[in-house]
């Protein structure tokens, strides 16, 4: 099978795996991955607040 024949998106064990489609950009690719994903939970947002606290708990740098 060539690559622009394999599947962009399938489920495997339970987990949803997506890969860019030949010439997709990649907002297009992201805008995909979020509808297939759906919305978090609230402890996945949790999770993710954790994950991303010390970013997004730093100042905003004024520079940039």
């Amino acid at each position: 099978m060539a690559a622009d024949e394999q599947p962009t998106q399938w489920v495997e064990d339970g987990t949803l795996w997506l890969r860019p489609a030949p010439g997709e950009s990649v907002a297009d690719f992201v805008r995909r991955a979020a509808r297939a994903r759906g919305t978090l939970t609230d402890t996945e947002k949790v999770q993710l607040r954790d994950i991303f606290a010390p970013v997004l708990d730093q100042p905003a740098d004024d520079a940039a």
